[in-house]
């Protein structure tokens, strides 16, 4: 039986043409909830996304697994919390001293930040469906708490920070941008504590995802669900291949495993 379900944010839940949650799919994830199925956010996103973009509409969701895993709350607190190395950090600062042509975007728990703009800040956040983050000194970053350090850099270029950053784990989620955080699982990680809190088992879980940073928690959980516009690699690991975003694909999929009633014709 499935008591709980974690939902990747872009691509799955909101579409990247929409820019925010259907009304359909805001009331399934309500009639979830009424059928007692707890329900979790689980994205790369940054809490303050969550709060700033309003692409969840007036959802209320039962948890929070946020930056890929390593900031997980509910409305009670924090009850996962685990940032980027400080050490690592410093290295990373000494490449982007090193490479001014470089930006980065960094997200703590309630700010986010770039250490520059250029052409491919402009890029990527057209891509994210967002409002650019502030310029903020890089020297910041080895100062707070830092959850998720992302660096605009394409293939060849990744090796820059990977190589020094022995701390860390990485996925790339964009053409010019990896996802970098403490080592370990990322999503998976943060499902995991998610499992522990609530005295879940991972046969009672399902997940919905599309990409890259999707795959370790697809791995995870009893029931993998893939959206029709996944990665490849995502629809070959998941139970099942649904449709798209724009084509309410999570909620033809809480159907076919008959989580929701059928919907009147």
């Amino acid at each position: 039986m499935i008591r709980a379900i974690f939902f990747d944010i872009d691509g799955t839940m909101v579409s990247y043409r929409n820019k925010i949650m259907s009304p359909k799919l805001r009331d399934d994830l309500m009639a979830l909830q009424q059928a007692g199925i707890l329900i979790f956010v689980c994205s790369g996103r940054a809490p303050q996304d969550l709060k700033s973009t309003g692409m969840l509409r007036d959802v209320a969701f039962d948890g929070y697994v946020t930056v890929n895993g390593q900031c997980c709350y509910n409305a009670q607190g924090v009850y996962r919390d685990n940032p980027v190395p400080r050490e690592d950090l410093q290295a990373a600062l000494e490449v982007l001293g090193a490479h001014e042509e470089l930006a980065a975007l960094v997200e703590e728990n309630g700010v986010s930040y770039l250490t520059c703009h250029n052409q491919r800040v402009d890029e990527v956040f057209e891509f994210l469906h967002t409002k650019q983050y502030p310029v903020m000194p890089a020297q910041r970053m080895v100062e707070h708490k830092v959850y998720q350090f992302i660096p605009l850099v394409n293939k060849e270029e990744e090796h820059l920070f990977v190589s020094v950053m022995p701390g860390c784990s990485y996925t790339r989620w964009h053409p010019l941008g990896i996802d970098v955080t403490a080592k370990g699982e990322g999503k998976a990680d943060g499902i995991r504590a998610t499992m522990a809190h609530y005295g879940l088992k991972p046969e009672e879980t399902m997940a919905f995802g599309d990409g890259e940073n999707d795959l370790t928690m697809l791995a995870l959980v009893g029931t993998a669900v893939a959206m029709g516009g996944a990665d490849e690699r995502v629809k070959a690991c998941a139970h099942y291949v649904t449709d798209t975003v724009e084509e309410e694909g999570i909620s033809k999929a809480l159907r076919h495993f008959s989580l929701l009633p059928p919907e009147r014709i």
